[in-house]
């Protein structure tokens, strides 16, 4: 007797429970609020007009520039950067490219120094031009150090895969395998594209086939494509992706190896120029005196 009742004590006691934090407990958000936030445009941060007015001006010159962004569109993708912070960094720069010749006009105005308006105006326009597409420089740098690193993290995704398609593991599982087992953002976006397919109840390979389309990598695309005859027509893929894989190693040691040549070739124009230099330091005395005779 004493141990049924100590058991409904102890029911009856966490039905109390659980109703009193049922009670004081703050009440949970409606689903229709919920997924109304979900679509809603994200907060702008605070920002001024001002702001919100120098980045439509930036936006409308770069769709002046032409109607064909889609190069563009995947030099950003690849570097990770919105195309609104591209728009206001040119806009910026040929700004500020533009008014350095009058602040430095000021100041030799300031001390004496009289400055022709003409060329002021002249080094005005040709510096706000070349303001203007610095940032496209820098985003093709940007652009093309991190495909390098995407193919980089791309041959040992295929590596990975070829293991565990050779454990026995079907296409589908060996992707999403692979792309769990890396870090760094390029398994991230392979990740990404990988986990909307399986929610949208879509194949992985066009997933893959629009992130190499976006990111503007080939050996993506030609990845997806042998995925995408193993998983319909049941082709071997697992010694095509070995291939590949050896394929891309090579291609990077390579490009390494190039890399380091050209480095060690810039690193002697500066010894050039130290001895050069040198030359000139020690025959200049003595080239005066010839001179002076």
């Amino acid at each position: 007797m004493i141990l049924p009742a100590m058991l409904a004590g102890a029911t009856i006691g966490a039905g109390l429970l659980v109703a009193a934090k049922g009670a004081f407990a703050p009440p949970l958000p409606r689903l229709d609020r919920r997924l109304a936030d979900l679509y809603e445009p994200p907060p702008t941060g605070g920002e001024s007009m001002v702001a919100r007015r120098w980045q439509s001006w930036a936006l409308q010159l770069v769709s002046a520039g032409g109607p064909d962004l889609g190069p563009l569109r995947r030099d950003l993708a690849a570097a990770g950067i919105t195309l609104e912070r591209h728009a206001v960094a040119k806009l910026t720069y040929a700004v500020a490219a533009a008014g350095l010749p009058l602040v430095v006009a000021a100041v030799w105005s300031a001390a004496g120094i009289a400055v022709p308006v003409g060329a002021i105006a002249l080094v005005g326009i040709l510096g706000g031009i070349g303001g203007f597409f610095v940032p496209d420089l820098l985003l093709a740098r940007r652009a093309a150090q991190r495909r390098r690193d995407f193919r980089y993290a791309l041959s040992l995704f295929l590596d990975l895969v070829v293991i565990v398609l050779a454990g026995g593991g079907g296409v589908e599982t060996a992707l999403h395998d692979a792309a769990n087992s890396g870090s760094g953002w390029a398994f991230g976006e392979l990740r990404r594209v990988l986990n909307a397919a399986r929610l949208q109840r879509s194949s992985p390979w066009s997933a893959l086939t629009r992130l190499g389309e976006s990111l503007g990598a080939p050996e993506l695309i030609e990845l997806a494509s042998s995925v995408e005859l193993a998983g319909t027509s049941g082709a071997r893929v697992r010694e095509s992706l070995r291939a590949k894989a050896i394929s891309a190693r090579d291609h990077e040691l390579a490009e390494a190896e190039s890399e380091a040549l050209a480095a060690s070739e810039r690193m002697g124009a500066p010894m050039v120029a130290m001895f050069v230099g040198l030359i000139l330091i020690i025959g200049y005395p003595a080239m005066a005196v010839v001179l002076a005779l």
